[in-house]
């Protein structure tokens, strides 16, 4: 599907909280932002694998017990995207992963562990695996006001 059909099955605008929101206008805007959206699994239920660079080593540069599998639940719980990085990663490189499939783009938002409840901080200074997300964690993008 190419980037125009896609956007032609969205209406120009929609009714959001009494405002109106340009739809196309903004998929449009995060088409020229990004080149990491997947559009042909946005509308469906099946996970987005995020293409990152552990995702697409061929090589076997990158071993399977360093790679962290994260499954990240939009905030709607419309999208499951699937991140794989490395062990020795931090937050922020999840937290730049995702942000182009966020789908309230106006508020900002944490990444949280639905049991324990605990938020991770884009900033935070250890590594996936210190903080007990590895060899792979079930997180939800939560919005805050």
């Amino acid at each position: 599907m190419s980037k125009e059909e896609y956007l032609a099955q969205y209406p120009k605008n929609v009714i959001h909280k009494g405002n109106i929101v340009p739809i196309r206008e903004e998929l449009e805007r995060r088409f020229k932002e990004t080149g990491k959206i997947d559009t042909s699994k946005l509308n469906s239920n099946e996970p987005i694998e995020v293409p990152t660079d552990v995702a697409q080593d061929d090589s076997g540069k990158f071993q399977p017990d360093q790679i962290v599998t994260l499954r990240i639940r939009t905030e709607t719980g419309k999208r499951t995207v699937i991140l794989k990085l490395l062990r020795t990663d931090k937050m922020d490189l999840a937290y730049d992963w995702i942000t182009p499939y966020i789908e309230f783009t106006d508020k900002p938002f944490e990444l949280r562990s639905k049991f324990p409840n605990k938020a991770y901080a884009e900033n935070e200074s250890k590594t996936l695996e210190e903080l007990g997300l590895a060899p792979g964690s079930a997180l939800v993008v939560h919005t805050r006001e």
